[in-house]
C-alpha cells in the first residue's frame, strides 16, 4: 500500500499491540460489504471479505425514501455480518454509510435497527468525508498519484484531483450506476465543475465495482495476460472504445460480469462522460476503496505507513525462511548487480537504483517461500504466488519482475519446467533480463550457503562493467565446488559479464 523504498519502519507500539480483528462495514447504495482485518502484524490482511448486494438505494427517487423491501434485505445482511463478527472476536467496528443513507429522508428506518444489531452507531459520511476516504485509500497504495480519483457507486460519484498524492479539489455528484440519469444531466454537472479538466496524458484512477467490471471486460476482449485488476492500465483509445460500446442502444457487454450487466450502460455513460471531460487519458483500475481510507486514517499510525510490499514479504520471510538473517545477507550480496541504463543522468540513476533495490529486497524476502514444496513445481508455484501477492502497492510490471526472479531462483536456466505464461508479457527485455539475473543470483547464493546467512556474509560481488568478480573469504573457500562455479558462471553470463572468482 504506502511505499517508501527500502523502508523498514516498525508500526507504532500502540497499534501493533492490538491483536483483536478489526471490522469495516461499508454501507453503500448497491451493496453492503464487511471486511475483517487481522491486526496482529504490521499489514492489515483481510481475514474475511464479503459483499451483500442489497441495493439499498434502489428506487431512491425524488421522494428520497428507502424502499421497505430493500431495508429488510439490508437488515438481514447486517444480522449475518453481526454473527460473523461475534464469532471472530471483533472488538473494533468502523461502520459507515454513504449516498443512499445520506440522502434518504427515512434513513432512520434502516439505521436504528442496524445499529441495534451491531451494538454501535453507524456513521453517515458527508460528501466531503466520503471523497476524503476514497482518496486516502488510493494514496495509501500509490502515494505519488497525480490525476483524478473517481469512485463510482450506486448512488454517487466522488471525484478527487490529486497532485503528487495531495488533494487539490474534490466533489461528489448525486448520481451513480443505480440512478435514472441522462447524458445531458451528467454532462451539465461536469461542466459546472471547472477543475475537471485535463488532456490525453491525464490519469483517471477508477475505484468501485463499475470500474472493475470495465477492467474485466478489457482483459477478456484484449487477451491481457495478467488477471489482477488493481493497477490494470487501460490506454485511452481502448477505454474510449469500450465505454462507447457499453453506451450503445444494444450494448456489447462482453466480459462484464452478469451481476453488473444491468447497470453497466448507466455506469458507462457516467464513466465515458467523465473520461472525456477529464481529457480522455488513461484509466487505471484501482482495487482500493473507502475501506482502505478508513483503515489508513483510523488504524494506521505514522510508523505503519511503510512500504506494504516489504511488510508482506518480510512476514512471508519470517514464516518460510529456514534460517534467520538470510534475506538481509542476500540483499547486501546482490545489491552490486544494479547497472544503470546507458546515458542516464544522476537523477535518473538514483530513481532507477531505488526501484531496483526495492524489488531486490522483496525478492530476497520471498526467496525461500517454496522450499517445502516439491522441487519439480517450486518455480511455477512460487511465481504464481508472487503474481497473486495480496498488496495494492505494486504495478503489474513489478509483479512480473518479482515473479520472474522467484521463478529463476528455483529453476535456473532449465527450459523443461512449467512456468506461468504471464512471465512472457508486459516487461521490457531489459527488465526481464534484470529480474532473471537476480533470480540466478539468489539460486547461486542459496545453493552455495545451504540457505544460511553465516557464509553468505563471507561473499562479496563487484563488477567493472565487463567482469563480475566473486570475492570469497578463505574460510569458506571449500564451499566453492563445481556446482557453485557453474551457477556463478550462469549468473555472470545473464548479466553479460565475464565471471571471475577470487579467494577460492
Amino acid at each position: 500500500m504506502v511505499m517508501q523504498a527500502g523502508s523498514t519502519v516498525l508500526a507504532d507500539a500502540g497499534k501493533a499491540g492490538r491483536e483483536a480483528p478489526i471490522a469495516v462495514i461499508d454501507i453503500g447504495s448497491n451493496s453492503i460489504r464487511l471486511v475483517i482485518y487481522a491486526s496482529g502484524g504490521r499489514y492489515p490482511f483481510p481475514l474475511f471479505n464479503e459483499r451483500s448486494n442489497c441495493r439499498l438505494g434502489e428506487a431512491l427517487g425524488e421522494d428520497a425514501m428507502l424502499q421497505p423491501d430493500r431495508i429488510q434485505v439490508a437488515i438481514a445482511a447486517m444480522s449475518r455480518f453481526a454473527g460473523i463478527m461475534k464469532a471472530m472476536g471483533v472488538t473494533t467496528i468502523h461502520a459507515v454509510a454513504t449516498a443512499a443513507v445520506r440522502r434518504a429522508r427515512n434513513a432512520n428506518d434502516f439505521t436504528a435497527p442496524a445499529e441495534a444489531i451491531i451494538g454501535q452507531p453507524i456513521e453517515v459520511l458527508s460528501q466531503v468525508e466520503e471523497a476524503h476516504f476514497v482518496s486516502q485509500g488510493l494514496i495509501l497504495n500509490i502515494p505519488e498519484a497525480t490525476g483524478f480519483v473517481a469512485d463510482l457507486g450506486g448512488g454517487s460519484l466522488e471525484v478527487v484531483k490529486l497532485e503528487r498524492g495531495i488533494a487539490q479539489h474534490s466533489t461528489s455528484f448525486n448520481f451513480g450506476h443505480l440512478s435514472m440519469v441522462t447524458a445531458d444531466d451528467v454532462q451539465d454537472a461536469f461542466d459546472r465543475t471547472p477543475w475537471l479538466a485535463g488532456d490525453s496524458s491525464t490519469k483517471i484512477f477508477g475505484v468501485g465495482g463499475s470500474f472493475r467490471a470495465l477492467g474485466l471486460a478489457y482483459i477478456e476482449q484484449t487477451g491481457y495476460p495478467l488477471a489482477v485488476l488493481h493497477g490494470l492500465r487501460i490506454p485511452n483509445e481502448e477505454a474510449d472504445n469500450l465505454l462507447s460500446a457499453f453506451c450503445r442502444e444494444s450494448p456489447d457487454l462482453s466480459g462484464v460480469p452478469l451481476g453488473r450487466q444491468k447497470t453497466m450502460p448507466i455506469a458507462a455513460l457516467i464513466m465515458h462522460s467523465l473520461f472525456r471531460r477529464c481529457g480522455g487519458g488513461r484509466i487505471t483500475v484501482s482495487g482500493t476503496s473507502i475501506r482502505d481510507g478508513l483503515i489508513a486514517d483510523r488504524e494506521l499510525g505514522a510508523g505503519d505507513r511503510a512500504d506494504f510490499l516489504q511488510v508482506v514479504c518480510q512476514e512471508i520471510s519470517r514464516a518460510s525462511h529456514r534460517f534467520p538473517g538470510v534475506s538481509e545477507a542476500l540483499v547486501e550480496l546482490l545489491r552490486p548487480l544494479f547497472r544503470p541504463r546507458s546515458g542516464s543522468d544522476d537523477a535518473s540513476v538514483a530513481v532507477d537504483r531505488a526501484r531496483f533495490e526495492r524489488l531486490l529486497e522483496a525478492a530476497c524476502f520471498l526467496s525461500d517461500m517454496c522450499w517445502t514444496d516439491h522441487e519439480d513445481v517450486r518455480g511455477d508455484l512460487g511465481a504464481r504466488r508472487v503474481l497473486g501477492l495480496p498488496v495494492n502497492c505494486v504495478t503489474h510490471k513489478e509483479r512480473i519482475w518479482l515473479a520472474t526472479a522467484v521463478y529463476h531462483r528455483y529453476v535456473g536456466r532449465k527450459t523443461n519446467k512449467s512456468r506461468p505464461p504471464e512471465l512472457a508479457f508486459i516487461l521490457s527485455r531489459r527488465r526481464r533480463a534484470q529480474a532473471t539475473t537476480i533470480g540466478l543470483g539468489l539460486r547461486f547464493a542459496l545453493t552455495f550457503s545451504g540457505g544460511t546467512a553465516q557464509d553468505l556474509r563471507k561473499l562479496r560481488l563487484s563488477h567493472d562493467g565487463k567482469v563480475l568478480t566473486l570475492h570469497v573469504d578463505p574460510s569458506c573457500a571449500s564451499l566453492v565446488d563445481s556446482h557453485a562455479r557453474r551457477r556463478f558462471q550462469q549468473l555472470a553470463q545473464s548479466a553479460n559479464l565475464v565471471p571471475q572468482i577470487e579467494g577460492a
